[in-house]
């Protein structure tokens, strides 16, 4: 690979390219900025809808668009599809690239340039922050569920621990949005099931979640689960935390918990913390699954999540299903988890790029230099091959 194109569509964005740029001097990096351009030529039939999807999924789960803004919206999307499909198509005939990159991959202008390197045969690598802590993703497949990551138990048994690199100790803190700062610490219970909140309009809830509608649903499938499972005694405790980040604010359930008993809000706790002392981690594909197999935490997954690998953690699309893990975590009987550390050690020590977005070093560019120049020469299957 001689020359790859990287598109940025924000100054932060725009910032971390550049540092690629002056880091890495093999292969060529050149970069431009996601611009509105007159197509020539515009998308292929049935582009346009494919590089809206994910807006338009955006904007028809908020309650308050109604028919016609969200019919004006769609009209508008399908313009900036064509207008920044054509842009990127124009500097990939321009600049002749090897490979494509761009940052996230669903954002229209960001999904333009995806499929336009694809129209024109490029692998497109897709950056996202890691989803362990100081780690950035760099996939040529997908970022998340849709990266190359392999789902199938035999890989990691066959891998196992190879130890190369230090895993963090402490997962990423989450600065929280204003209002959410100032939020008080709860006494935590000295015994329960953690299951944190997500942002509600992210990719991660609108493409990767075939059953929990959001977090309303994720609450009362929990509750629901935790009055149904078959433990003796009384019901397993929960502890919910509002994502720090979203601007969303749940009262209503915070009203509901205070009338359950046996279910809390820790807003004001970090994260870190609720993970150490909890029995075990309910997520719907949040990166705090990861974090929570990392700190050796049974995790269940409701949605579609990386760390969706038998042998790794348990997964479930029913409440039925979340009842009886509830049941056996709580009594103590967590589902085996053989495969757990070689799944962790093969993230932390091959698939994710060392080092932050925000401030690489030399061990980060070393990484995605290395990457650029070999894209299929991981060993971790076809999947990996652009």
């Amino acid at each position: 690979m001689r020359r790859v194109l990287l598109v940025h569509n924000s100054p932060r964005v725009g910032r971390y390219f550049s540092a690629l740029r002056s880091a890495i001097t093999e292969p060529e990096i050149l970069g431009c900025r996601v611009l509105a351009r007159l197509p020539r030529p515009g998308p292929p039939p049935g582009a346009v809808g494919e590089i809206i999807d994910y807006g338009m999924r955006r904007k028809r789960a908020r309650p308050h668009y109604g028919r016609l803004r969200i019919a004006a919206t769609e009209r508008a999307y399908r313009a900036a599809a064509r207008l920044h499909y054509g842009h990127a198509a124009g500097w990939i005939r321009r600049t002749r690239p090897d490979a494509v990159g761009v940052w996230g991959g669903n954002a229209v202008d960001a999904r333009a340039v995806v499929v336009a390197a694809r129209d024109a045969g490029l692998p497109c690598f897709r950056f996202e922050n890691g989803f362990l802590p100081d780690t950035t993703q760099m996939d040529a497949k997908g970022v998340n569920a849709a990266s190359s990551l392999p789902r199938d138990p035999a890989f990691y048994e066959r891998r196992g621990v190879v130890g190369a690199a230090g895993l963090p100790a402490r997962i990423t803190p989450r600065p929280p949005r204003r209002g959410k700062a100032a939020l008080p610490a709860i006494r935590l219970p000295p015994r329960y099931i953690f299951a944190p909140f997500q942002v509600g309009l992210d990719s991660q809830l609108l493409l990767h979640s075939p059953w929990i509608r959001g977090m309303h649903h994720f609450f009362d499938v929990l509750t629901r689960a935790a009055e149904a499972a078959p433990v003796s005694g009384r019901a397993p405790v929960l502890v919910f935390k509002e994502h720090p980040s979203c601007p969303a604010r749940y009262p209503d359930l915070g009203a509901r918990a205070a009338g359950a008993g046996r279910v809390h809000f820790a807003n004001g706790n970090a994260t870190d913390g609720i993970i150490r002392g909890a029995a075990g981690v309910v997520a719907v594909n949040s990166s705090v699954g990861t974090e929570s197999l990392l700190l050796g935490k049974p995790v269940l997954a409701l949605g579609e999540a990386v760390y969706e690998v038998a042998g790794v953690a348990s997964s479930a699309r029913s409440t039925d299903a979340v009842a009886e893990w509830l049941a056996a975590v709580w009594e103590d009987r967590p589902p085996a988890a053989p495969l757990r550390a070689a799944f962790v050690d093969f993230l932390g020590g091959e698939y994710l790029i060392p080092g932050p977005h925000r401030s690489p070093g030399p061990e980060h560019f070393r990484a995605v230099g290395a990457r650029l120049r070999n894209p299929g020469g991981t060993g971790w299957g076809e999947d990996w091959d652009a």
